[in-house]
């Protein structure tokens, strides 16, 4: 998440330095219109090595939502993902019918998946705990041993989400009051040169 923070901020310093630049005493309201804002790229693929032939499942773990989806299909397939593909399983996943060691599952061990040979550690195993956990009563105990085991790392997690909010909401608030201050300077500009 903080590659993406970081490039959209690297775009709005780039923005005002190129209109600080143009900027001249010639009155004129050329310098109040923006030329909107790119991203670079859509993907998550920026600065990873995708096409490595070893993962963990931990590694793809990492990732929620639509940026996971996307590596699974860069790691696992070695290629993006096209719209409909990442629409219906983002869709799936939100929707609950499938976990996210599923989707991995799945397309590691898809025809396209058995292509590539992706080795993804701990992938089959962590896959086998989720079914047998999920057997209705069989499955409870196996479930709760589970929960117990991974306790300690869920409270590290959340701490660190917590402190992941806090600095995004910082960040952001940063940002946006940045933001406020080009536009206040360049209003200001602007109503100078209309009322000399």
């Amino acid at each position: 998440m903080t590659g993406h923070a970081d490039r959209i901020e690297a775009l709005i310093q780039n923005r005002i330095e190129q209109n600080r630049a143009e900027r001249s005493d010639v009155p004129r309201l050329a310098g109040a219109r923006f030329k909107p804002l790119q991203l670079a790229g859509a993907s998550a693929a920026v600065g990873r090595d995708y096409q490595r032939q070893r993962w963990s499942v931990g590694e793809l773990l990492a990732f929620y939502d639509r940026q996971f989806v996307q590596n699974a299909y860069l790691v696992l397939l070695k290629r993006d993902a096209d719209v409909e593909g990442l629409n219906a399983r983002l869709q799936m996943l939100q929707s609950g019918r499938t976990s996210r060691l599923e989707l991995l599952f799945r397309l590691r061990y898809g025809p396209e998946g058995k292509q590539h040979k992706t080795v993804v550690k701990g992938l089959a195993r962590a896959f086998a705990i989720e079914r047998l956990c999920r057997i209705p009563v069989l499955g409870l105990l196996p479930r709760y041993l589970r929960a117990l085991l991974y306790l300690p790392r869920m409270q590290g997690e959340i701490e660190q989400l917590r402190g992941l909010i806090a600095m995004h909401k910082n960040d952001a608030d940063d940002k946006s009051q940045a933001i406020a201050d080009f536009q206040n300077e360049h209003l200001a500009n602007i109503i100078r040169h209309l009322n000399p």
